[in-house]
Formats: structure tokens, C-alpha cells, sequence
């Protein structure tokens, strides 16, 4: 048995066994010894009477055999009478083997009691069975003395009954005890076993698991106690698995890489953004050792700086392995623990790509507008000279001179105005003036304002619109957009070329484009056209008066109307601006 309770219960069994066994065998030899002298006592009377009637006799020559016959049969005993000399006067021949009794009768003539002995019994060797009482005796003058032999055939007899009650008595009282234990003990028992179960459960980490609390004894404080710290577990494992968790979902979607290296240089976590930023995945750099991952050589460089100094750093690294290529700001830092045991480091990639972007677009823009506002300010600067030295003298240069100089001027004004309506248009806060709006009639009037330009070039502006396209927008603003769109078209389109304008319903929205067939563009061209300044035919499109700015103020009007504009093109063929406007604005 390996269980407490079966351990218990046969400890229990077996010190009861033993308790029993050595009060069976105690409670057997007090009844044998009962027994035993019970019967001494009683041939020890028989010896008395025997010797009364002794004493009654005259002489032992004169003993009446009858009387000590019958004497014998009544007590059942062997009564021999001898003289002082040993010899024998009278036996009555029962109960005992001539040849038994003539052994015994020759141990007794080598020790006859003395007279004060009283009655003397003698252990018969050749039968564990047999006793033998001597006593002194006289009758009239003469001594001798009485021997009285009894054997008890049935004396085993007796030994086994009372054996056999014990045993049974004893048995019986072993079931019980053993039936009363088992259920005792199984009562005990219960409640350690339920508690040990439950902390078996709570050691394979089901916290949950629970024990009975119907005791108000120590085994009741045991499972109360239990139960105690299974709630406190749980508590304290829930908790642990909430702030995990919150943990791992932080640094999931934290939007920056994070990295950590521990004191033997191999990586231990990681998380998407960093697998995202270097293309990898998890199996191919989780546990490995960061030279082995890190491909560049100025994040090998910074780790093992923080690794040497044990200092935060912080650099900005270009990642040229992926594509497009990455600015990142690369944050490295110990990690201490307690005791200042070192425990690795941590690294902390910031995809900074965007500001760069911006920083370069900045860069771009102050360039470009310098430019920009630089060739018509010298133009008109070096005219207003060229006046003042002389040459307003001749009025044919005069006159020239003024409309170059005034020319220059419309242009500049025309850059100020572009460069305020797109600063009005992204700043923030920026709110349209909405109304329902019809954007087929807006179209229309816009065309019609547009003729006389088209007409220079012979070129006529087809309407297909679906009417009415009713939309909630800024009237304004809108009218804005078509005037550009159709003002590129008509820049770029060649001489007889017509431009469509057509119109499509959808669900919750309308979807408008503009073709022409124009110059054209190639297609690493389309994702800049929207960018402030960008020119596809530079020369042409300054010639034309245009200052790089339309298609940006447009996208930036059409994107807070929630709506969306994409381009189309093929050099030589023609350009498709598609734009799609919901039919009401989200505020």
C-alpha cells in the first residue's frame, strides 16, 4: 500500500494484532494457570481426605481395600499407600500405567518429603499429563506415607477450547476493530487526501481546483488553508497573466522594434515591428546570437557598444538590406538587475523614415519655392536695371520691358496665392463650407470658363456626365479642383486633341474622370505628381505659367471631402485622373 490512508490503516491493523496476539496469548496462560491450579487445589482436598481416612485405619496392615477402592473410583485417582520404608501396602491400580507409576514411584523413595513438607507434588516426566501429591501420614504407631496419582487425558482437550475461544473472541474483535478503524480512519483520512489532490492540482498549475471545508478540526484548517491559497494562486496567476498580457500586447504594438539580447549575445525577445523593419522571421532570430542576425554593420556596432561601455546609446542607422531603405533611430540601454547583476541589453528601433521624408520635403520645398520666387524676381530685377540705365528711353523697349516686368509679377502673385491656398488648405482645423452640390453643373460652368483656352488650341471639352450628381461638399473648393484638373489637361493635351469628362453613380458615391490625350507620363512619375513642385515637363509647365502646386492643393481638397484621386497614364497616350466622392462627408 503506498497511500497514507492504506499505510495508516495497516500500521493501525498491525499494532492491534499485535495488542490482541500478545493479550490472546497473556489471557490463555492466565486461564491454563487458572485452570491448572484450580485442579491442583482440588486432588490437593481429594489428598486430605484420602489422608483422613488414612489416619482412621489401625495400622497399614489393617487398611480396608474396599474403602480405598471405592474411594479411588469416586475421586478418579490413583491412591498408592507405602510405609515409612517405602513399601507399598495399598494401590488402588486406576488412572495411571503400572509402568508410569512404578518410574514415578522410584523418583519419590529418592526424595520423600519430610513430615512438616505438608503435600508435595511431584511432576510426572513420562506424561505432561499425570500428577503426583505425597504426603506424610500415620496411622496409629506407624508413619508412611500417601501417594495420589491423577491423569487428565482431556487436558489438551481443554488447552484447544480455550485456544479456540480465544481466537475466535479475539478474531471477531479484530474485524470489528479493523471494520470501526477503516472507518475512522477513512473519515481522518478524507479530508488529507481531498487537500492532498487539490495541492497535486495546484502543483500542475490548476488553480481553480478546490477541497471541502465540513470540519471545524485541524484537518478542516488544513483544507481551509488550501483552498486559501488556491484562491490567492489564482489571484495571483490571473493578475500575472493580465499584466503578461498587457505586457505582450504593448510590445507587439508599440510600433517600434524591440530587441533583447542576453549577457551571452543571444537574442531572447522580439517582437513584429523589429521582424517587420528587417524582413526576418521569428525562428530565424529568436535564440541566435545577435552577429549572426544583424546584417548591419552599424547595429552590430552600436550593441556592442552598449554591451562594452554598459551606457545608454542612441544613433540614427540607414538600413540599405530592405527596400524600400529605412531611417531608424536606434535605442540601446543595459539591462541591470538587482544587485547590479548584468543581465543584457535591450535595443529600440524607431522607424523614423517619414520624418526624414518630411524633412526631405521640407528641404525640397524651401529649394523650390526659392527657386521659384528667385527666376521671376531676377527677371524683374534685372528689366527694372536694364530701365534705369537707359533703356526706358526707348519707349518700344520701354513697353517691352514693362509687360516682361508685369508678366513676372502675375507669376509671382500667382505663386503667393498657390503657396497661401495650399498652406490654408493643409493646416489644421481646415473646415469646408458644405451644401448640397450638383457636380455635373459645377463641371459645366468650369468647362465653359475653360473654352476660350481650349479654343487656342482647337480642342473641344466633352461632357458625359449623369445629372444630377448631387453630393454633400464645398462648393468652392470643388469648383477649385476641376479648374486645375482641366487646366493640366489642357496644358499637356496636344493641339486637336479632345478631353472627356465622364461620370459614374455608385453605391454611396460618385466617381468622376478626367482623360485627356496628352504627353502622358511614365509610371515611376505617378506617385510624385501630387508632391509640391513636381514637375513631369519642367520647361513646358513653367512656360505655361504653372507653379507646381495645382495637383497638391487638389488632392489635399479631395481628401477632406473623404474622398480619393488616383492618376493613369502612358507616355504619348494620355492621363486618367480618376476621383471618387462620397455622397456625404463624414465630419
Amino acid at each position: 500500500m503506498t497511500s497514507f490512508k492504506g499505510r495508516l490503516l495497516f500500521a493501525l491493523i498491525t499494532l492491534i494484532v499485535l495488542v490482541l496476539v500478545g493479550l490472546g496469548i497473556i489471557i490463555g496462560e492466565l486461564v491454563k494457570s487458572y485452570y491448572l491450579n484450580a485442579l491442583h487445589s482440588r486432588i490437593e482436598k481429594e489428598m486430605n481426605i484420602v489422608i483422613n481416612q488414612t489416619e482412621r485405619e489401625p495400622s497399614f496392615n489393617e487398611l480396608r481395600s474396599e474403602l480405598f477402592d471405592e474411594l479411588s473410583g469416586v475421586l478418579e485417582t490413583r491412591i498408592t499407600i507405602l510405609t515409612e520404608d517405602t513399601e507399598v501396602v495399598y494401590d488402588s491400580g486406576r488412572a495411571i500405567s503400572d509402568v508410569d507409576h512404578s518410574v514415578m514411584l522410584d523418583e519419590i523413595d529418592n526424595s520423600l518429603p519430610r513430615p512438616s513438607n505438608g503435600i508435595v507434588r511431584f511432576p510426572a516426566d513420562t506424561d505432561d499429563s499425570s500428577f503426583y501429591y505425597i504426603s506424610s501420614v500415620e496411622t496409629g504407631s506407624e508413619s508412611g506415607y500417601v501417594v495420589l496419582a491423577a491423569s487428565f487425558d482431556n487436558l489438551e482437550n481443554v488447552y484447544r477450547q480455550i485456544w479456540l475461544i480465544l481466537a475466535l473472541t479475539l478474531g471477531a474483535a479484530l474485524g470489528m476493530i479493523i471494520y470501526i478503524g477503516a472507518r475512522i480512519t477513512n473519515q481522518y483520512t478524507k479530508p488529507i487526501e481531498s487537500a492532498t489532490e487539490v495541492a497535486i492540482q495546484l502543483a500542475k498549475g490548476n488553480y481553480k481546483a478546490r477541497t471541502f471545508e465540513d470540519r471545524a478540526d485541524e484537518t478542516g484548517m488544513l483544507s481551509n488553508a488550501i483552498n486559501i491559497l488556491a484562491r490567492n494562486l489564482q489571484e495571483m496567476v490571473s493578475e500575472q497573466s493580465v499584466q503578461q498580457d498587457r505586457l505582450r500586447t504593448l510590445i507587439e504594438n508599440m510600433g517600434s522594434g524591440l530587441i533583447m539580447i542576453d549577457k551571452q549575445g543571444y537574442i531572447v525577445l522580439v517582437n513584429r515591428p523589429f521582424l517587420s523593419f528587417f524582413h526576418s522571421k521569428i525562428e530565424d532570430v529568436l535564440n541566435e546570437s545577435y552577429v549572426d542576425v544583424f546584417k548591419n554593420k552599424q547595429v552590430n556596432a552600436l550593441a556592442e557598444e552598449v554591451f562594452l561601455t554598459e551606457q545608454r546609446v542612441r544613433k540614427q542607422i540607414l538600413i540599405e538590406e530592405t527596400l524600400p531603405h529605412k531611417h531608424l533611430e536606434v535605442y540601446g540601454a543595459p539591462i541591470i538587475g538587482e544587485r547590479s547583476a548584468w543581465q543584457g541589453i535591450v535595443l529600440v528601433f524607431h522607424d523614423i523614415s517619414e520624418l526624414k521624408k518630411l524633412e526631405q520635403m521640407r528641404k525640397d520645398f524651401v529649394a523650390n519655392v526659392s527657386h521659384e520666387v528667385k527666376t521671376p524676381i531676377t527677371s524683374i530685377k534685372g528689366f527694372t536695371e536694364t530701365l534705369l540705365d537707359g533703356a526706358m528711353n526707348d519707349k518700344g523697349a520701354l513697353e517691352s520691358f514693362l509687360h516682361i516686368i508685369a508678366k513676372e509679377s502675375d507669376r509671382l502673385q500667382m505663386l503667393i496665392q498657390d503657396l497661401l491656398e495650399l498652406s490654408r488648405v493643409e493646416q489644421q482645423g481646415f473646415k469646408l463650407t458644405l451644401s448640397q452640390v450638383d457636380v455635373a453643373e459645377l463641371i459645366e460652368d468650369v468647362s465653359v470658363m475653360m473654352t476660350h483656352k481650349a479654343s487656342e488650341k482647337n480642342i473641344n471639352i466633352q461632357l458625359d456626365l449623369k445629372k444630377p450628381l448631387m453630393i454633400e461638399g464645398d462648393s468652392d473648393r470643388l469648383k477649385q479642383v476641376f479648374i486645375n484638373l482641366l487646366t493640366n489637361a489642357l496644358t499637356y493635351s496636344y493641339a486637336n486633341a479632345d478631353i472627356t469628362v465622364q461620370s459614374k453613380k455608385l453605391k454611396n458615391s460618385i466617381q468622376l474622370q478626367f482623360i485627356d490625350r496628352g504627353i502622358g507620363m511614365e509610371k515611376e512619375e505617378l506617385s510624385r505628381i501630387f508632391e509640391r513642385f513636381y514637375r513631369v515637363d519642367k520647361a513646358r509647365s513653367r512656360n505655361s505659367g504653372g507653379t507646381g502646386l495645382g495637383l497638391a492643393i487638389v488632392k489635399h481638397i479631395i481628401e477632406v471631402h473623404n474622398g480619393e484621386i488616383t492618376v493613369e497614364s502612358e507616355p504619348e497616350k494620355g492621363t486618367i485622373f480618376t476621383i471618387t466622392l462620397p455622397l456625404k462627408v463624414n465630419k
